[in-house]
């Protein structure tokens, strides 16, 4: 689905996907299954797992390689419901790119503490300059953030590759200089591990949001998982021969033959597979 989001913006020789070894010929086959021809030099692979900035500024560097260019950064992991209305929105942001590094905000749809948060400030042309960025908040703050107007912060970015480049040497200079090397194994061998939000967007003073107001998870939590599937009449969702006796509003997801039989419970997310079982309330489902 992030393959086919991002063919709506680019050609097929302009998406770059940035994994490690053990999914290359993974993502290979998925898009095989699409029906589309793709450059396998495309697929850039982390030699060791550094967090979102060093993943980004590996893809940067590479586009770059054929000049200074607009990028938009999409995880694979988004689940978008209008997806022609994202695309929109994204191309009308463009125009934002000459001055300010862009982020997407969700309007939030209830308080909740497994995403940060973005405070937008003055308008602008389209979007808000960014005020500030917070962490993951506890459910009181979460509600503070909601009634003072903040956004969800999606992890979806557009920007400019020089204005990037140029941000990323100011406020994170390890970064930067790690990837002065033509060896990629020696630039993840130098960098931090450190995401793009702590390294760079909460730190630069030209960053933008634009709102999105569409359907939107992450698919983070076993209750996202939950919100996206239709339960029964009791609020139950379930995958295979399940059974439910006064229960209420629970999860079951197992991938064998077994039935799982609920009673006089309500609000739980049970997971069983081959060589583990995970039992939790609902409001838990973050510290798994």
């Amino acid at each position: 689905m992030a393959f086919e989001r991002s063919r709506k913006l680019a050609g097929i020789n302009d998406i770059y996907i940035v994994t490690n070894e053990d999914y290359k010929f993974h993502v290979l086959g998925q898009i095989e299954e699409l029906g589309y021809l793709y450059n396998e030099r495309n697929i850039l692979i982390e030699p060791i797992g550094r967090n979102t900035l060093p993943a980004i500024y590996y893809g940067v560097q590479e586009i770059r390689q054929s000049g200074e260019d607009v990028v938009a950064i999409f995880p694979s992991d988004h689940l978008m419901r209008d997806e022609q209305r994202f695309v929109d929105i994204v191309r009308r942001g463009e125009a934002l790119t000459d001055r300010y590094l862009v982020t997407f905000g969700i309007y939030p749809s209830k308080p909740h503490t497994g995403y940060g948060y973005i405070k937008p400030k003055r308008p602008l042309s389209v979007g808000y300059k960014v005020a500030e960025f917070k962490e993951k908040p506890n459910l009181q703050m979460a509600k503070v953030y909601l009634d003072e107007g903040y956004l969800w912060n999606s992890g979806i970015f557009m920007f400019r590759t020089n204005l990037f480049v140029d941000e990323v040497r100011k406020y994170c200079s390890k970064v930067y200089q790690a990837f002065q090397s033509d060896n990629i194994e020696e630039c993840f061998d130098e960098t931090p591990d450190i995401s793009i939000d702590y390294g760079l967007m909460e730190r630069s003073d030209r960053v933008a949001v634009i709102p999105l107001d569409i359907k939107w998870s992450d698919l983070g939590s076993f209750d996202a998982f939950y919100d996206e599937y239709p339960a029964d009449e009791l609020g139950n969702v379930k995958f295979q021969r399940d059974v439910f006796i006064d229960s209420y509003n629970n999860l079951v997801y197992s991938n064998n033959d077994k039935a799982v039989g609920l009673i006089g419970v309500k609000d739980l997310i049970i997971v069983d597979e081959k060589y583990a079982l995970l039992v939790c309330r609902k409001d838990c489902s973050q510290k798994v």
